[in-house]
């Protein structure tokens, strides 16, 4: 029975790089009965990389998630309520070292350098995000944040109904997208296009049996071979794509990144590597329109002051320095970046001086595309929601914003219902 690409998503299977992993044996077993020579991958017999249109006229989103549950009051403070201190006598951040942005709310002290992102007016603090009956389990937030979808499950992620939708010829657009990651997470499940995921560059590659001469080549030409007889439509047509689109992407992964990731652990931060390997697609100009990574540990529900605050710097500097590596390139005019979490955290510390699952939470869009600012209130920490802050905005109208005035793209085609489009996009 054949399978469509649906199929193939409702049942969670991924295919990622399939000849990359596929068996040394079967491989050579393809081989040995093809009669035709199959051609060689892009950039194999050479160093040449093809030569590309320009994309510079498509802007770009890089989606940073924040897994575990960001604690939104830890993050954006509302350091002028008395109730803050109250509710938080062990984790609340002192008056006199919270970062000000307006006369009630301030940063975390460890994001100096977002701060002073913020004050040249390149970061939009949008306060209180979320959508309603929010639901407190890391699985379910997560698949609501990534899909776009609350009221159902979905099986196609926002971001991958975006990029289905996407008309970029393949002669341009290279890459349509890459996450920094060891999987694809579901914002960017599709059921047509297809996004690359990887650690680094050194381990997205074919590999084989250094002891044989000539056998690596001889593997890719089998595998090509195969793929290109394989049979229109169903699950063939699907992981035939799939190979394909990982054999392509790791060739042109490894012209344009080099050697620059190779030593990556010697960072202690690796979300400030995975950003510089974006930085090295993006100044590119391979087509790709959508960049995706994440960092964890911020489920804390004990200790949480320090965990937070360290998480707190990391972020700091990777942002920072991804921001002055897109000005130094010359592409920070047409660079968004998107902060989220699942959810925030509770109000009030718990007995381990810790914060336990919450729901609306602020977010950060940074570039200079952005009208910077604080949009939205101080949180009312005098009128709680069962403990929790209650929402001022929904995640989909960001996601509306982003769709309509950074990416051009009609927000009915990704998003389900009509959400007011706001107002921190420069046009």
């Amino acid at each position: 029975m054949a399978l469509s690409r649906r199929d193939f998503l409702k049942n969670g299977i991924q295919v990622a790089a399939l000849g990359m992993v596929a068996p040394s044996f079967l491989v050579k077993a393809a081989y040995a009965i093809s009669n035709d020579p199959a051609p060689p991958l892009p950039g194999e017999h050479n160093g040449d990389v093809p030569a590309v249109p320009d994309t510079r006229s498509r802007n770009v989103l890089v989606v940073l998630q924040l897994s575990g549950g960001n604690d939104g009051l830890g993050t954006v403070i509302p350091y002028a309520d008395p109730a803050y201190y109250r509710l938080r006598p062990h984790l609340a951040v002192p008056r006199e070292q919270v970062l000000p942005l307006t006369d009630k709310m301030g940063l975390n002290p460890a994001l100096k350098k977002l701060r002073d992102l913020y004050n040249a007016g390149h970061v939009a603090v949008l306060e209180s995000v979320g959508y309603p009956n929010p639901n407190r389990s890391h699985f379910r937030a997560m698949e609501i944040w990534q899909t776009g979808r609350p009221d159902v499950n979905e099986p196609t992620g926002w971001l991958g109904r975006m990029l289905a939708g996407d008309d970029c010829e393949e002669a341009t657009c290279r890459i349509r997208g890459l996450n920094i990651g060891s999987s694809v997470p579901r914002t960017l499940y599709t059921e047509s296009t297809i996004v690359p995921s990887l650690t680094n560059t050194a381990n997205y590659q074919f590999r084989a049996d250094g002891r044989f001469n000539r056998d690596r080549q001889a593997q890719l030409d089998a595998i090509h071979d195969v793929c290109s007889h394989a049979a229109p439509g169903g699950a063939a047509e699907f992981v035939r794509q799939a190979a394909l689109a990982a054999f392509d992407s790791s060739d042109l992964l490894q012209h344009i990144v080099g050697p620059m990731d190779q030593n990556t652990g010697a960072n202690n931060n690796p979300l400030t590597e995975g950003l510089k390997l974006i930085s090295k697609v993006i100044a590119a100009d391979v087509g790709a329109r959508v960049f995706y990574i994440s960092i964890g540990g911020f489920d804390t529900h004990a200790q949480q002051a320090r965990t937070h605050t360290q998480l707190m710097g990391q972020i700091d500097d990777a942002i920072s320095g991804f921001y002055s590596t897109l000005e130094a390139n010359g592409h920070a005019d047409r660079v968004l970046m998107m902060t989220f979490s699942e959810f925030g955290r509770r109000v009030a510390e718990n007995a381990s001086q810790g914060t336990d699952h919450g729901t609306a939470l602020p977010m950060f869009l940074v570039g200079q595309g952005v009208k910077g600012g604080f949009y939205g209130n101080a949180p009312d920490l005098g009128a709680l929601q069962d403990g929790d802050i209650t929402s001022q905005m929904d995640f989909r109208s960001v996601y509306s914003t982003i769709l309509k005035q950074w990416m051009n793209v009609d927000p009915s085609r990704v998003i389900e219902g009509t959400f007011p489009v706001l107002d921190f996009v420069q046009t």
